[in-house]
């Protein structure tokens, strides 16, 4: 009698058949979805320049012509500017708002404490901002 002895397939199809049954990593916007620590930092961040925005908008009106824009080591102003050049508080904290998320999207799936990091670096920026804020009109007013 013969009997035929089973011949066990190529390694090319052992590879394969593992390589489907392993699960693929999640993609970079998966992860983000997940990540609630992330999403609430980057709301803090979006709502802290927004309200800036709008209180500086609301507010701009009651400010005088020229505003003391900085201030030296004696609290003396030694920039004055018009009141227009206000607005460039809640730029600022657009721009370092857009790169740190745009730095902690590309890093999120590598370093996801890189990402935190950058989020409240930025949260911090837009703090900053309102005491800038608050000590240039708070002398006004």
């Amino acid at each position: 009698m013969n009997s035929a002895v089973p011949v066990p397939p190529p390694p090319e199809t052992l590879a394969s058949r593992q390589e489907k049954t392993t699960p693929h990593a999640p993609s970079w916007w998966v992860l983000l979805a997940r990540d609630r620590a992330t999403q609430i930092l980057f709301v803090l961040v979006v709502v802290t320049n927004v309200t800036l925005l709008a209180y500086l908008w609301l507010r701009f009106d009651a400010l005088p012509d020229l505003l003391p824009m900085h201030f030296d080591a004696t609290g003396m102003a030694d920039r004055i500017e018009t009141k227009s050049n206000i607005f460039i508080l809640p730029i600022i904290g657009l721009v370092v708002m857009s790169m740190n998320t745009v730095l902690g999207v590309v890093l999120h799936r590598r370093e996801r404490a890189a990402t935190l990091l950058l989020m409240t670096g930025a949260w911090l920026v837009q703090i900053l901002l309102w005491v800038a804020l608050s000590n240039i009109v708070g002398r006004l007013l």
